[in-house]
């Protein structure tokens, strides 16, 4: 999996915490933690967590750019290192997060990726409903809202209605207004 030389690990540790940063709108952030995890993969080959935070801070560094080539080329590059990474571990509820949230944003009339995202959220869920302990219940909401929308988005209205229906009778108020919010928007 590795080369053996753990100092890797920390540098993967701050990368990470950048790429948090990075999520909440940080542009240096995003550059920051896309240069870091771009060196982490010369020093490790294919590892599966490496190259999902790769793929996901590409995908930042294509939300964050103002060209259109270089917009879509690392797009390109993310999605490409994501489902490299799950290749490699597949059953990673971190990866398939990761994953999943940037296929869910990349516009589908570009990037044809709404499958994706549907995929992982459903994966996601199975996982949560199994009393896997790495999805909070907030985190779970979320995905739910999520795939609702996903599957408005791929022309699925009926499986929209039941995703957000369950995630209605779950009588969490703040999602009663976003559910509301993404029916009146298509989806969105």
């Amino acid at each position: 999996m590795g080369t053996g030389n753990t100092n890797w690990k920390k540098d993967f540790d701050k990368a990470v915490a950048l790429h948090k940063k990075a999520i909440n709108g940080d542009k240096q952030a995003a550059q920051k933690a896309y240069e870091t995890l771009k060196n982490i993969k010369f020093q490790v080959n294919n590892h599966s967590l490496v190259e999902a935070y790769f793929g996901s801070s590409s995908a930042l560094i294509a939300r964050d750019s103002t060209d259109l080539t270089d917009k879509t080329n690392y797009a390109k590059r993310g999605m490409k290192a994501l489902d490299q990474a799950i290749k490699l571990d597949g059953n990673n509820v971190e990866i398939r997060m990761l994953r999943g949230n940037v296929a869910y944003r990349l516009p589908e009339v570009y990037f044809k990726r709404t499958k994706t995202a549907i995929e992982d959220f459903q994966y996601l869920i199975k996982a949560f409903e199994g009393n896997n302990r790495d999805i909070s219940k907030e985190q779970y909401y979320e995905i739910l809202l999520k795939l609702g929308a996903s599957y408005k988005t791929v022309g699925n209205s009926q499986r929209a209605e039941e995703t957000w229906n369950k995630l209605l009778s779950l009588n969490n108020s703040k999602y009663k207004t976003l559910v509301e919010k993404a029916k009146s928007t298509g989806g969105e």
